[in-house]
């Protein structure tokens, strides 16, 4: 604490508040974080950062989040408890990035627009759910925010310290996710549209050129530096959003239908967590800002969203960042609105979004701690996270069915195989054989099968088109899915099974 600090109490109330109120989103989200079953990509990371701890720093850095798996090996994750751990990591990385929200939110509209978008970032479902899963998106939308803030600052001053932040911040995104190259446009973004009068725009120029060159120094660098030890974080990531590797044609990029139907995916996916309501309200308070013209933060949401909307691949995780400018535009707005206001007119105010808050938010993390398979998750995340073979609803049952046996080993030929491996640390080894989506080593696994039939060893097969349909020995055991998802089926390889 410096000493202008010392000397303003109404900014030592604005800092207790606002720490405040991120320890109460850290609680909140802390809930019960590993009830919900862990999804398939939450474990790549995890057994990334195995891989990576235990053999090389470079493993798997194809899959262009080579950060994200960098961050989850400083916890060791692996070694014990896995999913808490996992997702806790997330959970720590997420919050500097909720910082620079409500951090922003005080330059845009004082301390108002602080609290509120703290406030609505926590009774977002959205960022509820995403937000505590050891996914990538998450850190990396964390790190665009932070990034987001610093550009704001150009608003009041320009500083070149400011510049180099963001870049710094940027190419910590695109490290712990290659997806988020589209916000290499924030520093344009905001000297287009953050200059006070009587600033010259030579001053701007030379901030953004400060901002934009260090950020791609450093990605090329950290891309060229990744090439000589022929890894490639770029091409993988980028061909499976741009083309499906391959399997779409590049100028289907601009199929206006297909654009229009990801555009109508994402408010989809958006209302489905935060109601229509909510959305609706965002939108027109980001019109408002557009009215006001106020484009910055407006142009930090839409035009990478613009670029997201192009690709081949559309995930409702892409929208981290999104939804909380969505937010932090209706923060801003009621912000403006709130400050003008008598106390009274203010009192009222932040009672009703509180109560407007919590009758959406609390049903939703009540459920998730208590059944997460009834979380009313929009459809296509319902199918993705639960339903799937992806999804690890119904590890727990196996686990469960087969401990109860005390195996020797676990053969698993299922999709999320290292869920139940890791889920299953502390009980009994799991084997986790390479599957090929294309079936091109059914008879490889079969064979291996085979040559594992010993006592006390078992076998969980999934309902799959390249997983062998059955097993030698005896099915003991079968496990449905919520939803109609594939079956999990349990054999004993026990050559007198």
């Amino acid at each position: 604490m410096n000493d202008r600090t010392a000397q303003n109490p109404a900014l030592i109330r604005l800092l207790v508040i606002g720490c405040g109120l991120l320890l109460g989103i850290f609680l909140a989200h802390l809930i019960a974080i590993d009830t919900f079953p862990p999804f398939i990509d939450e474990l790549i990371h995890v057994h990334g950062s195995e891989q990576a701890y235990g053999e090389s720093l470079l493993t798997n850095a194809n899959l262009g989040r080579q950060f994200t798996i960098w961050w989850m090996m400083l916890f060791q994750a692996h070694q014990g408890s896995p999913i808490w751990v996992g997702r806790v990591a997330m959970l720590l990385a997420v919050l500097p990035g909720v910082a620079a929200l409500m951090g922003s939110g005080q330059r845009a509209a004082g301390k108002w627009g602080m609290v509120l978008a703290g406030l609505f970032y926590l009774f977002s479902n959205y960022h509820f759910f995403f937000g505590r899963l050891a996914l990538a998106d998450p850190i990396a939308g964390s790190a665009v925010l932070v990034a987001i803030y610093f550009s704001y600052r150009l608003s009041r001053r320009i500083h070149w310290h400011d510049a180099i932040l963001t870049a710094l911040f940027l190419f910590l995104a695109i490290g712990a996710k290659i997806s988020t190259l589209p916000y290499l446009g924030i520093p344009i973004a905001a000297a287009l549209t953050l200059r006070s009068n009587g600033r010259s725009w030579r001053a701007q120029l030379r901030w953004a050129v400060i901002a934009s060159l260090t950020a791609i120094v450093l990605v090329i660098g950290y891309v060229g530096g990744m090439r000589l030890f022929k890894q490639d974080v770029f091409s993988n990531s980028v061909s499976y959003a741009l083309t499906r590797h391959g399997r779409a044609a590049a100028t289907s990029l601009f199929d206006v239908g297909r654009i229009l139907r990801n555009v109508q995916f994402s408010l989809d996916i958006l209302t489905g967590y935060l109601g229509a309501t909510v959305v609706i309200l965002s939108l027109a308070a980001m019109l408002i800002l557009v009215l006001q013209r106020r484009f910055y933060v407006v142009l930090c949401a839409l035009a990478p969203l613009a670029i997201i909307w192009i690709n081949q691949i559309q995930e409702s995780r892409f929208l981290f960042v999104p939804a909380a400018l969505l937010l932090f535009c209706g923060a801003s707005v009621l912000g403006d609105m709130l400050r003008r206001q008598a106390r009274a007119i203010q009192t009222l105010g932040m009672g009703l979004a509180l109560a407007w808050g919590l009758l959406g938010w609390l049903p939703f993390i009540i459920t998730a701690a208590r059944d997460p398979v009834q979380l009313p998750l929009p459809n296509a995340d319902f199918d993705q996270y639960v339903r799937s073979d992806a999804s690890g609803f119904g590890l727990a049952e196996v686990r469960q069915i087969v401990r109860s046996r005390q195996p020797t080993l676990v053969i698993g030929l299922l999709s999320n195989c290292q869920a139940l491996r890791y889920l299953s640390l502390s009980d009994f080894p799991v084997e986790c054989p390479t599957l090929r989506p294309s079936g091109a080593n059914i008879d490889a696994l079969t064979a291996l099968m085979e040559t594992r039939r010993a006592p006390g060893v078992y076998v969980v097969l999934e309902q799959l088109p390249f997983v062998p349909v059955g097993a030698p020995g005896s099915k003991i055991a079968e496990v449905e899915r919520p939803g109609g998802g594939p079956t999990l089926s349990i054999y004993e390889l026990s050559p007198d099974a």
